[in-house]
C-alpha cells in the first residue's frame, strides 16, 4: 500500500520533505486525505 502512495506522489512530481518517520507518516496521511477529497469532488 505504501508503494502505491509513493508511486502516486512520484507521478505528481511531489516529494516527501520530512526526515523523521513520524513526520513522513503525517505528511503522507495529509496527502492521501487531500487526494481522496479531490477524487470525491470530481
Amino acid at each position: 500500500m505504501s508503494e502505491t502512495v509513493f508511486a502516486m506522489l512520484k507521478d505528481d512530481g511531489d516529494e516527501i520533505r520530512s526526515r523523521s518517520w513520524h513526520g513522513q507518516f503525517r505528511e503522507l496521511t495529509r496527502k492521501c486525505i487531500v487526494h481522496n477529497l479531490e477524487q470525491a469532488a470530481s
